[in-house]
């Protein structure tokens, strides 16, 4: 998609006038609209979110860029976190059966997109000279509504698509100097997978050359979180190798919850929340309820059923995989819990 004119952008786009919402922005500034949001990391650190109130203008105005713009811009094929009908699995695919492997984390991911360089990007889906007044053209109308502080704040709605469309040219690179050696490569936001049956993936020089790819518009690697594995590797509660399959401690939680159902002498409600907490040695817990059981099991039973190979129509193919076939059993534990639950919500 290509912008071609103020007129074209206000229409398809903003689906509003650029002028008025100049005006109500200039009413209060930009960094004000945002508030700070701390999450803890699985290694204890601190992620910080930049983050607007869905109700104020600046979150509307980057709804409306991010729905009827940037997500029509191309994106790599290497590229699967915040991409439209790609999944944390479908990055993991690519690397199944493969006998070396390397993890990368790039540091400080949406910090790392300076506002200059994504401005360069951006100029190939429209026209620089497009103005709004004297002052203002529409390139800087579009910066000032997804930057913050001079790069892409994590937290802003525009930032995940945007940080791919940044992104393309690079993965693009990335991959064609993988091919030379018979590398694998996909990227989930920051996170950047290789697999190989050659063992120079684990090489230096290797890294080396990533490093200088990434190195070349202003990205550097977490060094703590590089991964370098052979026959599997173990990411986010998957296990890649032969095939792709859940960790134990991923499904610990679940597997307990099943094991409570079947062994629960009486198959019904208050008797399995009571063998749950049993289970988990705990007297009085109010996380162990009805409504938790059941927005656990529902979400469950939706992540498992995307990691099932369904064709177009639904049907599962005949030569199931004894994974695959675990994966069944427990959807159908799942399912036999939730008709439980159903006859008491």
């Amino acid at each position: 998609m290509r912008i071609e004119s103020l007129n074209n952008f206000e229409k398809k786009v903003l689906r509003g006038s650029v002028t008025e919402h100049i005006d109500s922005l200039m009413l209060e500034s930009i960094p004000e609209a945002y508030y700070t949001k701390t999450i803890k990391k699985k290694d204890n650190s601190d992620r910080i979110l930049q983050c607007i109130d869905n109700e104020h203008v600046l979150f509307k105005i980057q709804k409306q860029l991010k729905n009827n713009y940037f997500d029509f811009i191309p994106l790599s094929n290497y590229a699967y976190g915040y991409v439209k009908g790609k999944s944390y699995y479908d990055y993991l695919k690519p690397h199944i059966n493969h006998n070396f492997y390397l993890r990368l984390d790039i540091k400080n991911f949406f910090e790392s997109i300076k506002e200059k360089k994504l401005r360069e990007v951006l100029k190939y889906t429209i026209d620089d000279d497009i103005k709004i007044n004297e002052d203002i053209s529409l390139l800087d109308f579009i910066m000032k509504i997804v930057t913050l502080n001079g790069s892409l704040p994590q937290g802003a709605v525009t930032s995940p698509v945007l940080s791919n469309v940044f992104f393309r040219h690079l993965d693009i690179r990335i991959s064609r100097y993988c091919k030379k050696f018979g590398i694998e490569y996909s990227r989930y936001v920051d996170d950047m997978l290789f697999s190989s049956n050659e063992l120079y993936i684990h090489k230096k020089v290797f890294l080396n050359g990533i490093i200088k790819i990434l190195k070349s518009c202003g990205f550097y690697l977490n060094n703590k979180k590089v991964l370098k594995t052979k026959k599997e590797i173990s990411l986010n509660g998957f296990v890649v190798g032969t095939d792709i399959r859940l960790s134990r401690k991923k499904t610990a939680l679940l597997s307990s919850l099943i094991y409570c159902y079947q062994h629960s002498q009486k198959k019904n409600i208050d008797n399995l929340l009571c063998e749950i907490r049993n289970h988990f040695n705990l007297d009085s817990n109010k996380k162990i309820n009805l409504l938790w059981l059941h927005n656990y099991l529902a979400g469950y039973r939706s992540f498992l059923l995307g990691l099932l190979p369904f064709d177009s129509v639904g049907v599962m193919p005949e030569d199931t995989t004894k994974v695959h076939q675990k994966l069944l059993f427990k959807i159908n534990e799942i399912e036999k819990i939730l008709d439980i639950i159903a006859f008491e919500i």
